[in-house]
């Protein structure tokens, strides 16, 4: 069975948006100071998306898993665009064998 793991860091996940969306332009110092400033714990996690659909969910920090149900705000937004991806790089793969 194959298996694919991909990480997700949610302070990372954050910076990436700040910089692909910002109206107005921020050094990436300013970025990191506001990302600093946030008293929150960041989510560090690692997603191993089975090639039969399943998926485990590993918080990096603690080392336990992560019922899907339990994902929220950016882990969860990331946790569907893999899994939109990985669907339609399948099914792409599935057109080029046809063709």
């Amino acid at each position: 069975m194959k298996v694919t793991n991909v990480r997700f860091i949610e302070r990372d996940y954050y910076k990436n948006m700040m910089v692909a969306n910002g109206d107005h332009e921020m050094t990436e110092s300013q970025i990191e100071k506001i990302l600093d400033a946030s008293s929150q714990s960041w989510a560090d996690l690692t997603f191993r998306f089975f090639d039969n659909g399943s998926v485990i969910i590993i918080d990096n920090h603690t080392e336990l898993q992560v019922p899907l149900k339990e994902l929220k705000g950016a882990a969860s937004d990331f946790f569907i665009k893999q899994r939109i991806k990985m669907i339609r790089a399948n099914l792409e793969a599935k057109i080029s064998q046809s063709a």
